[in-house]
């Protein structure tokens, strides 16, 4: 990945319900004029038919949290139509998915 071309970001979490997390891409995070926006939102999805289609694909729960991780950079690149890096939003969107999909791996 080029490092020049990478567009940064913010990710926002809305309080998450119990099968999915809409998060909000935030544009401009330190500029320009230092307002930002919001670019676009995406819905990410951890219901219990969701995890199991992954788990019959042999994904253990790294690998599926290396999935929803992968999903969401793709998801997001496709909207802002180049590669991203999140400055901030990121551990905090991951960690509500991780703490959700871990509860279909217990046990």
């Amino acid at each position: 990945m080029n490092q020049i071309n990478l567009k940064q970001i913010k990710l926002k979490a809305d309080p998450p319900f119990h099968n999915s997390v809409d998060v909000a891409v935030i544009d401009f995070p330190d500029g320009p004029d230092g307002k930002e926006r919001q670019r676009c939102k995406v819905t990410a999805e951890f219901a219990e038919c969701d995890v199991r289609q992954l788990q019959s694909r042999g994904l253990d729960f790294d690998s599926a949290m290396a999935y929803y991780e992968d999903w969401l950079y793709q998801v997001i690149k496709v909207h802002l139509a180049q590669d991203w890096e999140a400055v901030s939003g990121l551990e905090e969107v991951m960690g509500i998915i991780r703490e959700r999909v871990s509860a279909y791996y217990e046990g």
